[in-house]
């Protein structure tokens, strides 16, 4: 039986060769440039500046409306009509006078909505800042996962070689090396397939940062080592630095400033007439008094429709509330897990797995343990490896998540 033929040590290695440098970003760096030059937030900069303008327009006061009117114009009859001296001509100058503060009311109602507009827009960026942190960790893991490949294959062409060797020299069978070889290109495969997921964790990040091109790039982090600490934290923080409770909060304001404003509107205005009156050779001023009564259309339905909204808009603020106390003490309860899981279980396991993995190479070197279980322990101490990558990578998510949860952004 022929020796498979001899691989590279990684196929990830040759397919690295080919990439371009890749510019290492840190998490801070995502954040910042996701924050300043998202796409999306363009969108919601042009909405404030269109409330700017309705707020502007909100105050305005009614246009005053200018009327001519004549009468008793004919042409059929003789002498002839003479227009200016033979009809009667009317010159009126309308101003409507709103009551009960209606412009005033409009006012509030459309500072109150641009408020809710500008909250808004924080709520996109701590929604953006949350989807870019998570995306920024699955893209540190999905590389240390294929650091530690890359490690695992790196240990193994070694073994391969010593393998080789000892066929080479007579002193082992021909079988026990193909069975090495066998297990390295497994590990091979895996870190290919590493690779692939971690560009494609790269892309997933850049998307969520808003680039409009994909350039290489690495998440500069350390994974292993963050610290990210979380005293003094509250859930008194959460409900006011989170944007959902501020918007919430803020459509009370808008449904109050809407109460406000259809209760004045059910007031009637009045218009003001003042004008010229030109009859025959006579000239004289008239003025009157116009006021719509309010006999079926007391504006009771728009009343009725705002009431209930700012009934629910308080509603919907005690259900926000609830959501964001049990997203903290979930995140709180989580990261407190993660980290006891990582240094109670995880790291005795690693270390204990490192450690025979060495022995048992040390052994079978010596002769004091057959093939089956030196690749035994190469198999454990992987698996080990990749367990303490997933727990890292899920701590570190969750600790994301309790960003999130509080409504920072940097």
């Amino acid at each position: 039986m022929g020796v498979l033929p001899q691989y590279p040590i990684s196929l990830v290695l040759s397919l690295t060769l080919f990439l371009p440098d890749a510019r290492a970003i840190t998490l801070e760096e995502a954040l910042r440039e996701a924050l300043t030059s998202h796409p999306s937030l363009a969108v919601s900069a042009n909405r404030i500046e269109s409330f700017v303008g309705k707020l502007q327009q909100a105050g305005l006061r009614p246009n005053p409306l200018l009327i001519y009117q004549t009468e008793d114009f004919r042409t059929w009859q003789s002498p002839g009509h003479r227009f200016w001296q033979d009809s009667d001509h009317f010159f009126y100058l309308q101003q409507t006078f709103e009551t009960a503060s209606k412009r005033a009311r409009r006012v509030d109602v459309a500072a109150a909505n641009q408020r809710r507009v500008e909250i808004e827009l924080t709520l996109q960026k701590q929604m953006i800042a949350a989807k870019v942190r998570a995306a920024f960790w699955d893209a540190a893991g999905a590389t240390q996962r294929e650091v530690a490949l890359r490690q695992a294959l790196k240990n193994f062409a070694e073994i391969t070689e010593y393998h080789r060797i000892q066929v080479s020299e007579g002193a082992m069978a021909e079988a026990d090396l193909l069975r090495v070889q066998l297990e390295e290109q497994k590990i091979s495969l895996l870190a290919n397939a590493a690779f692939i997921d971690s560009q494609r964790q790269i892309i997933r990040l850049q998307r969520e940062i808003g680039r409009s091109e994909i350039t290489p790039t690495s998440a500069d982090s350390d994974f292993a080592t963050a610290l990210i600490k979380f005293d003094g934290l509250k859930i008194e923080t959460a409900l006011t630095e989170r944007a959902e409770a501020q918007l919430a909060r803020q459509i009370i304001l808008v449904a109050a400033a809407q109460v406000g404003l259809e209760r004045a509107l059910t007031t009637p205005n009045f218009d003001g007439v003042s004008g010229y009156k030109r009859s025959g050779q006579f000239d004289s001023l008239l003025w009157g008094l116009q006021v719509p009564l309010p006999v079926f259309n007391r504006n009771q339905g728009n009343l009725a429709s705002a009431s209930a909204e700012d009934r629910l808009a308080r509603n919907a603020l005690t259900s926000t509330e609830a959501l964001i106390k049990s997203e903290f003490e979930g995140a709180v309860r989580e990261v407190d897990l993660r980290r006891h899981q990582i240094n109670a279980f995880v790291l005795p396991l690693r270390a204990k797995a490192a450690e025979t993995a060495r022995l048992v190479r040390e052994a079978y070197r010596l002769g004091g343990a057959d093939l089956l279980r030196l690749l035994d322990s190469q198999r454990t101490l992987l698996d080990t490896e990749q367990l303490y990558i997933d727990a890292l990578l899920a701590l570190r998510q969750a600790e994301a998540s309790l960003q999130s949860a509080t409504g920072v952004i940097p």
